[in-house]
Order: structure tokens, then C-alpha cells, then sequence
């Protein structure tokens, strides 16, 4: 029997088994990424199975996908068959055996996927970049300190120079002594008057005066009213008020307006309504109410707030 060489290298026990548990770990993602494939791959291809089942037509995106896949498999089928005959002679008899072409050919394209994937994720990953940490600039301390001065007393007030008013000279007005006019004696002259004769007119022809009714204190208050809303109004146009219904016993002010309210812009429908509201209430009728020519209700104050709402500003 021979001898073994002294001088041939032996391996260690321990470089066997860190060799061995690198290889496991290369099987085991190898086996974990295939798996994966295959089931991503299934699951692709029963959704497509599933919509080819539901669609009573083909597609026709489809059906020229298909087409150029047919006429894509024909040109590479006898190619993949010959790559499947030289993969099964290097395999052992058994495995030949046991693994048809559609096995075979799913595990070949499951290692190219599986190769594809682990090359692009190890070209992918970047090194991390350095992190820079910025540097302040040297505190630089002074050789000598600041002097400050050590005399802190306040200053005394310089004195006020008060200079004395020039007296600007009077210039003399010369006095001139009036000059005393007789008086001159002056004749009225008297002229004629002519009077002429006034006819006497009967008492009866006269036109009899009326005296005004008094007005009672309800209408006073109504045209008062009126009067004060008419006030607001005629600041944007005239005629824009066509009626006043104030109800006091309900503290309800209608005010009517005429078609001009739609001319108006959201502005000076808002200012409109804020100053006649300000006016309802210091008359005491704050429920105050705005319709348009139709009688349709177009303003209305805010149930929380001090402000109206504008409920129609188109007709």
C-alpha cells in the first residue's frame, strides 16, 4: 500500500464545515427563491387562465400576442429540445428518468430567473456613502481683553444759553388828522303814487282750505320708518325700496327692493344688507326680512353671528 505524501495539503476540519455550511445556505435561498418563482408563476397563470375563461371572445391584443408567441415557440421548440437532450445526458440515469421535459424545463428556467435575480441584486447594491459631519470655524479669543471705562458717571448737563430777543424796530405810521365835513341839507322829494282800485271778491267764490288730518301715532312711526330706510337705500341707487311692512308686535321689518337688488355685486349686496340690518335693530325691529319685487324671501340676518344671509343675488 502507498503511503500518503507528507507534503500534500489536508484540510481542516473546520474549513469542511464553514464549507459546508456555505454551501447549505446557498441551497437553501436557491430552494426559497425557486419556490417562489414557481408559485408567482402559477398564480400569473391562473389569473390568465381565469380571464380566458370569462371572455367569450379573445382578445385581440391577445390573440397577436399569442400569435407571436406560437410563431416565436415553433422557431425556438426544437432549439429547447435539443438544449433538454444535452442537459439530460450530463445528468445521472436516475434523474433522467425521473424528471420529464416539462419538469426539466421548469427547473432550467427557474435557475435562470433565480441566476438573473441574485447578479442584478449584487450589481445593484451601492456602498454606503461616508457620512460628512460639519466643522465649526476656531473660536478666536483676543490677546487682550476689552478695556471698558471706569468712570460710569452720567455727564452733567450742559448749560442752556438763553439769548435775549431782538427787538425789531417799530416802523411810525404818520397820524393823519380827520377831516370834519359839513353837513349837506337834503329835500325829500316826494313822488305821486297811483293806487289802483282792488276788487272786491264775494266770500263765496274763495276756495275753502282744509286743514291736514293728524296724522295718528302709528302712521307717524310708519313713516318714520320709512323715512330711515329710505335713508339707507338712496345710498346705493334710488327707487331701490318699493315698500316697508313693519309688524311691532312681532319685531318684524319687510322690506321690499325692485329688480336693481340684481344688478348689484356680492358686495354691495352685502353692504346693502348689513347697514339696513344695523338700522332694523336701532329702531328695535330686528327681525328683518328682504324680498324681491315677487315677494320672494332674498335676505334673512345669520341665525349665529351679526350678519345677514344672502339667500338669492341672481334672478
Amino acid at each position: 500500500m502507498s503511503q500518503p505524501d507528507a507534503n500534500s495539503p489536508t484540510e481542516s476540519p473546520s474549513s469542511v464545515t464553514q464549507s459546508q455550511a456555505t454551501a447549505t445556505k446557498f441551497l437553501a435561498k436557491l430552494r426559497t427563491g425557486t419556490i417562489g418563482t414557481l408559485r408567482s408563476t402559477s398564480r400569473f397563470l391562473e389569473n390568465i387562465a381565469n380571464r380566458v375563461e370569462a371572455s367569450e371572445e379573445p382578445n385581440p391584443i391577445l390573440l397577436k400576442v399569442a400569435t407571436v408567441g406560437t410563431i416565436a415557440l415553433e422557431r425556438v421548440s426544437p432549439l429547447w429540445k435539443k438544449l433538454l437532450t444535452v442537459i439530460r445526458d450530463r445528468l445521472p440515469g436516475d434523474l433522467s428518468r425521473k424528471f420529464g421535459d416539462r419538469a426539466l424545463s421548469g427547473i432550467v428556467i427557474s435557475a435562470i430567473v433565480v441566476l438573473f435575480w441574485f447578479t442584478s441584486s449584487l450589481f445593484s447594491s451601492k456602498p454606503a456613502q461616508p457620512v460628512q459631519v460639519a466643522t465649526r470655524p476656531p473660536v478666536i479669543i483676543p490677546d487682550q481683553p476689552t478695556q471698558f471705562p471706569t468712570d460710569l458717571s452720567v455727564p452733567e448737563a450742559a448749560p442752556e444759553i438763553v439769548s435775549a430777543p431782538i427787538e425789531e424796530p417799530v416802523a411810525e405810521v404818520p397820524i393823519e388828522e380827520p377831516v370834519i365835513e359839513e353837513p349837506v341839507a337834503v329835500i325829500p322829494v316826494e313822488e305821486p303814487t297811483l293806487e289802483e282800485p282792488v276788487a272786491e271778491v264775494p266770500a263765496e267764490s274763495l276756495p275753502v282750505i282744509e286743514p291736514e288730518p293728524e296724522l295718528t301715532p302709528e302712521q307717524k312711526q310708519l313713516a318714520a320708518i320709512q323715512a330711515q330706510v329710505t335713508e339707507v337705500s338712496d345710498q346705493f341707487i334710488g327707487g331701490l325700496v318699493t315698500s316697508v311692512e313693519p309688524q311691532v308686535d312681532r319685531a318684524r321689518l319687510t322690506v321690499r327692493v325692485s329688480e336693481d337688488w340684481y344688478r348689484f355685486s356680492a358686495e354691495q349686496q352685502d353692504r346693502f344688507a348689513d347697514e339696513l340690518w344695523e338700522k332694523a335693530q336701532s329702531i328695535e325691529l330686528p327681525k328683518l326680512r328682504i324680498t324681491d319685487a315677487q315677494g320672494t324671501l332674498i335676505a334673512r340676518p345669520a341665525i349665529v353671528g351679526e350678519t345677514m344671509v344672502i339667500l338669492k343675488r341672481k334672478s
